[in-house]
């Protein structure tokens, strides 16, 4: 998961960077892009290190709202890359009539930009509405060593629009990466939810998970124990109150014996007495 929003992070940056070149005609060519390319490819960029963020947040703080969060950005990032793709590659499948929709409607500026960059004259021809310029003053002379700048420019549009929306396409390989790895992690279960976990711990002073308490740890031993420890003193008490009833007729007999032994002592003196004419002797 870091390893993937690792590399998906220098992805990001890789987009900011062509984009900001590009914004900055950093290259030849780089005005040929449609209005807008390279500022969507900064956003896309943006977008993208944003959801790499959240990604390695999401990998030491497991929330299933990071995770929710997380998808929600490559989602979005995986519709706008697809928009950029689709529409460098509409016009690096149609160069010629994307070029020849430019050429007359642009500024002279813009076309002598092309014609110092390209080293050509005019578009089709050298007088297709060229700009003088140093090199190119196909008036003044029957000849000219510029050639057209149609050739080149198409050229370029279908050889670098091409590399660009395959770039693209093929950065898409790395989301849906990124996105799959964040689906396998809800759908197998493995994603613990923090906040319930949390929720949990406070409920409990020991702060030991419910689902990893087993057998072994104290407070079940604890919880096991105590229906024995009041199952032995049941049997205690019960065995005391059998003591005590033993006892008790232990108690009752020896006095009935007394009881016995004294009246069998009074009718014998009496008899001796009685015959003897003595008194009574105990």
């Amino acid at each position: 998961m870091i390893t993937t929003n690792l590399l998906f992070a220098c992805l990001g940056v890789a987009f900011i960077a062509l984009g900001l070149i590009g914004m900055k005609d950093g290259f030849s060519g780089a005005t040929l892009f449609p209005d807008n390319t390279f500022k969507y490819l900064a956003i896309l960029g943006a977008v993208i290190c944003v959801a790499a963020i959240v990604g390695i947040i999401g990998a030491y703080i497991r929330k299933s709202v990071v995770t929710y969060l997380y998808m929600i950005i490559i989602i979005g990032a995986l519709v706008f890359q697809v928009m950029i793709g689709i529409l460098v590659y509409q016009k690096a499948a149609n160069a010629a009539k994307y070029l020849s929709d430019i050429w007359p409607t642009a500024s002279a500026g813009y076309r002598l930009n092309l014609q110092n960059q390209f080293y050509c004259c005019g578009y089709q021809t050298i007088m297709d509405n060229y700009v003088a310029s140093d090199t190119c003053q196909p008036t003044s002379s029957l000849t000219s060593n510029l050639p057209p700048c149609a050739p080149a420019l198409q050229g370029f549009v279908k050889s670098t629009f091409g590399k660009v929306y395959l770039a693209v396409f093929a950065a898409l390989a790395l989301e849906l990466l990124a996105m799959s790895n964040a689906i396998t992690l809800l759908c197998t279960g493995s994603h613990t939810d923090q906040d319930e976990e949390d929720e949990r711990r406070k409920r409990r002073k020991s702060g030991i998970r419910l689902d990893d308490m087993t057998v072994d740890t104290p407070t079940t031993l604890v919880g096991q124990e105590e229906p024995k420890y009041f199952t032995y003193g049941a049997e205690d008490v019960n065995r005391n109150n059998r003591y005590d009833s033993y006892d008790m007729y232990r108690h009752n007999n020896n006095s009935n014996h007394y009881s016995d032994n004294y009246n069998g002592n009074t009718i014998n003196n009496n008899r001796h007495g009685n015959g003897n004419g003595g008194g009574a002797y105990y």
